[in-house]
């Protein structure tokens, strides 16, 4: 008798939670960087939202001093390639009105995703 394999249902949600897991890994990595500089990780998108797919990518909002934007921003982008995600990372005091009242209505903190 044959071998048998998992239909594509399976195959795509092994692969989804797999890519979601190492999602939420590279989230707590970048607060984990970003706390030093007294900056707040906010995700958002996807991974927030309970949407996230197969090809989702990762969205950080970040929060705090602007003075330290571009090396948090720097600290927080490294730390999640380091897990294999480069990050989409929006200043939350710069994004339109319209983001940043996305991001406060959904955003969760990285330590929150389970």
């Amino acid at each position: 008798m044959g071998a048998t394999y998992p239909d594509w249902a399976t195959i795509n949600a092994r692969h989804v939670a797999a890519h979601r897991a190492q999602a939420v890994k590279a989230a707590r990595a970048a607060a984990a960087a970003a706390a030093p500089f007294g900056v707040r990780v906010i995700v958002f998108g996807s991974l927030a939202t309970g949407r996230f797919h197969r090809r989702s990518d990762l969205d950080l909002a970040l929060e705090g001093p602007a003075e330290v934007l571009f090396p948090a921003a720097g600290a927080v982008f490294g730390a999640a390639a380091g897990e294999g995600f480069e990050p989409d990372i929006v200043w939350l005091g710069s994004a339109p009105p319209r983001l940043q009242q996305r991001i406060r209505e959904t955003g969760r903190d990285p330590a929150e995703l389970d």
